[in-house]
């Protein structure tokens, strides 16, 4: 479930339709991630689809065994930054391979409203409030984290294709992996389980490419894939690991997400019953914050 997480995080999945095999000549790459950037900044509601497929393979490298994990997550979203409010609800699948009997399922709804964060998982809510969030609202913006990823990249003009009746440039990001590391430090507060994670260690093993359909008359972010793969030893992330063993995952990921009704009403409510969410527990935050002032 956290991998599952983080490479949401760090970046949702569909198959490329009838690319055009001549890159276009309407305009080059560094003309429309200028023009893209100025659309962005306008963009003050919308809705995505995000579906991502991971594989992850556990291998005990003292005993040359190999375990394969694979988790499938699909997850709708809006966004209002006017009224500064985010509803996500996902679900996702993890399944052992050769040990489906012992497959597990989780369901997720988080509501980010001003600074206090709502959610629901497996049907029992939990509240916390996050003030540095109120400071960076726009961090949040899952539009907007995209268009920084795109530009932190070196970009390549592939062609064009039609998206839900849309005509888009189709442009290619490689990934400046330590650019998106730095960028994530900066999002997170330090309640947050991201800062458990030696980012410049993860990301020394990563390799992350995008592909990304900008509209061509309005300039707006109509669709993303991206794809990740990086090897680690789960110190990187904080876990407890056993001496006698050397241990090393690999994960792949993609993530495709589509984005709609680009400054269109999008009106969040939270729930009624969100009214009765518990608060996070104190001592597990208080715990993240010294332990992340620690390794600091």
């Amino acid at each position: 479930m956290f991998l599952a997480l983080l490479s949401i995080l760090l970046c949702s999945s569909s198959a490329f339709c009838q690319m055009n095999s001549t890159p276009s000549e309407e305009l080059n790459s560094s003309a429309l991630r200028s023009l893209v950037a100025d659309a962005s900044s306008q963009s003050q509601s919308y809705r995505f689809l995000m579906e991502m497929e991971q594989n992850t393979d556990l291998a005990n490298l003292t005993t040359g065994i190999v375990q394969t994990v694979y988790t499938r997550t699909i997850s709708a979203g809006s966004m209002n930054m006017s009224t500064r409010s985010l509803k996500i609800v996902m679900a996702s699948l993890t399944l052992p391979k050769g040990d489906e009997v012992n497959a597990t399922a989780y369901a997720l709804d988080e509501y980010l409203i001003n600074d206090s964060l709502y959610l629901k998982i497996d049907g029992n809510w939990t509240y916390m409030r996050l003030p540095e969030v109120a400071e960076t609202w726009s961090q949040q913006n899952t539009m907007k984290q995209q268009i920084d990823m795109l530009n932190r990249s070196n970009l390549t003009m592939l062609g064009s294709e039609v998206v839900d009746d849309q005509d888009c440039y189709i442009l290619f990001a490689k990934v400046n992996a330590s650019a998106i590391a730095e960028q994530i430090s900066k999002q997170t507060g330090p309640s947050l389980p991201v800062q458990f994670i030696n980012l410049s260690e993860l990301f020394r093993n990563t390799t992350l490419n995008a592909y990304y359909w900008i509209a061509k008359d309005a300039h707006q972010l109509k669709k993303a894939k991206i794809t990740e793969s990086f090897t680690f030893n789960p110190a990187y992330l904080g876990l407890p690991t056993n001496e006698t063993e050397d241990i090393e995952m690999r994960v792949n990921t993609t993530i495709s997400m589509r984005f709609e009704d680009v400054n269109e009403s999008v009106n969040i409510i939270l729930p009624a019953e969100a009214g009765m969410a518990m608060p996070f527990p104190q001592n597990l935050i208080a715990t993240n914050v010294t332990q992340a002032s620690t390794k600091a």
